[in-house]
């Protein structure tokens, strides 16, 4: 207690201006390193603020490139040169093997400037008892930074994020919204640490980033040697990155997308993590995580009428490439057996606009799973558009999806109800739809409602009655789904984005069906992201109460930046 008094005061006098430090004195250092630049304006040509603290040659040199992005570090107070402002502190860095995240490249410490570095009073504090270094010149250029020892804090989170910034995130901010970025962006990761892990834990908390470039490093990455340095009391893992069923190619005409990694690799290092005790804390535990993926729940459910969802079956690849005509007619005479089924239960009593009748047109969707664009969904009507389809997406380069999933479509959707669900609530809906589809089966023309009075009476001919019938529809399905979802993992699913499509059938009443349900790294563009990442920080434990100088870091962080995005 005696220790907390002194670290807690030193740290609130820091906040404040009125701690003095002196040429000499030992202090500890908060170190946060920016989070990159997206959408190609990280400077490879130039050294940028790309550096981390690396605990081994090897892990700073080759990849994936591990080390600490924010953290307690040590060091030593030296006199500042001119112009540097009274709340800010110069130092000495004690540690020195500082790597380019994006490059490799270390620090050149032959030069008595280079571990030199300024930060704002509000991140420095007196050190404390928790180091063990050595006794080793400045200028050494080798070594290993592990046993120095280091804060004890109340969260680690060990973050898994794309490292090849020759390849940048990009991502278009009508889709993904213009301050959230996409959820495997720096911009997003930044917004988490400082609108919701700053504000709430103050700094008290690290962060050891794994960067990762290509799906071969992670077979190498040891749960245990990572959890080893940590000095957490929760130690709890975060995966921004997207699992696929595809090769990452760098060397075919069209390089592989940003984040893209290949699903198995990146599920076995999950359950090493897991089987390590460190819970995911983003997007999910991986058993859930893989369920939504790859869409395994739209097949699980599509018979089932309560959920409705439409119909659904899969289509193995193998028949594909062998007959993809047959295949299609297999497919669509599956669906037609199906509804069949359907439609003999008496008790069946969900929405039916999604029926085909006979002689009509057989509209359906192919889709594939462990997907996250637009292209790997593809409007169908008979049996030749679909097996055009089925094979186009099942040949793609570099794919290997062993199945495509082939779905009944609705007749019209007038829009969808994209819901926001935290702890099985809706907390906040946008309401969005595609004007047309192009000739190729695509959806175009995305459009977004500023309000849900304006998207009733643009798309739903101000039916209040039928918006007011849709919507209980809608509360009714996430009741149903969060409890589908406790059966999937029995911890209570921090938040899911699931999409509803609405159509106004006729005055006065409506029908609403199931159209996705997204994993957390869904698009946030309409909702505060603060709301989900605050529930993430939430989940890691009940103990974790606010740090004591949570309001001087707020503050800090407001004067920065009204939208949380100062470093």
């Amino acid at each position: 207690f005696f220790l907390f008094c002194i670290v807690f005061f030193s740290q609130l006098a820091a906040m404040s201006g009125a701690l003095q430090y002196s040429p000499g004195d030992k202090i500890e250092v908060f170190s946060r390193t920016p989070y990159g630049l997206d959408n190609g304006h990280e400077r490879l040509d130039l050294l940028g603020e790309r550096w981390i603290l690396s605990p081994t040659v090897s892990c700073g040199k080759t990849r994936p490139r591990i080390g600490w992005t924010e953290r307690w570090l040590p060091g030593t107070v030296v006199p500042g040169p001119p112009g540097v402002r009274q709340a800010q502190v110069s130092f000495r860095w004690d540690v020195r093997l500082w790597f380019d995240w994006a490059s490799g490249e270390h620090i050149d410490t032959s030069d008595p400037a280079s571990l030199l570095d300024v930060a704002s009073a509000s991140r420095i504090r007196p050190r404390t008892t928790h180091w063990s270094l050595r006794d080793t010149p400045a200028s050494a250029t080798s070594g290993s930074e592990l046993g120095i020892g280091g804060v004890p804090v109340s969260v680690s989170f060990i973050v898994f994020r794309w490292g090849a910034a020759k390849i940048p995130v990009q991502y278009d901010t009508h889709s993904w919204g213009r301050v959230e970025g996409s959820t495997v962006s720096g911009r997003c990761l930044q917004l988490f640490f400082n609108r919701s892990v700053v504000p709430r834990l103050g700094w008290d908390y690290e962060v050891l980033t794994v960067f990762v470039q290509h799906s071969d490093e992670f077979a190498g990455i040891s749960a245990e040697f990572l959890t080893s340095i940590c000095r957490g009391r929760h130690i709890v893992a975060l995966y921004f990155l997207w699992p696929v069923q595809s090769q990452q190619t760098y060397g075919d005409k069209v390089t592989s997308t940003a984040a893209y990694v290949e699903q198995g690799p990146c599920f076995d290092l999950v359950a090493r993590m897991e089987a390590a005790g460190v819970p995911t804390r983003w997007p999910h535990h991986s058993q859930l995580w893989r369920c939504l993926a790859c869409k395994e729940w739209v097949l699980a459910t599509s018979i089932v009428p309560k959920y409705h969802v439409p119909l659904s079956a899969r289509v193995s690849r193998s028949y594909i490439v062998q007959d993809p005509v047959k295949a299609a007619s297999q497919a669509l005479a599956t669906l037609w057996k199906m509804q069949a089924v359907r439609r003999e239960d008496d008790s069946y009593s969900g929405p039916t606009f999604s029926d085909w009748e006979p002689g009509s047109a057989e509209r359906c969707v192919a889709k594939l799973g462990y997907s996250y664009e637009g292209v790997d969904v593809k409007m169908c009507t008979g049996e030749a558009q679909l097996a055009e389809a089925l094979y186009t997406m099942s040949t793609q380069p570099g794919y290997f999806n062993d199945c495509v999933h082939v779905q009944q479509r609705v007749h019209a959707v007038d829009l969808e109800a994209r819901c926001f669900v935290v702890h099985g609530r809706v907390t906040d809906v946008l309401y969005t739809r595609f004007a047309r589809i192009d000739s190729a089966g695509y959806v175009r023309d995305y459009e977004k409602a500023h309000s849900a009075n304006e998207a009733m009476q643009m798309w739903f001919e101000n039916d209040q009655e039928a918006w007011h019938h849709a919507h209980e529809q809608i509360a009714a399905l996430t009741r149903r789904w969060h409890a589908w979802l406790l059966c999937q993992s029995s911890e209570v699913t921090i938040s899911t984005r699931i999409d509803y499509m609405l159509a106004r059938v006729m005055p006065g009443r409506a029908e609403v069906w199931t159209g996705e349900i997204g994993e957390q790294g869904y698009s946030m563009g309409g909702i505060d992201p603060a709301i989900v990442f605050n529930a993430v920080v939430d989940s890691i434990s009940s103990d974790l109460k606010r740090h004591p100088v949570q309001s001087q870091a707020t503050l800090y962080g407001k004067r920065q930046h009204r939208e949380g995005l100062v470093n």
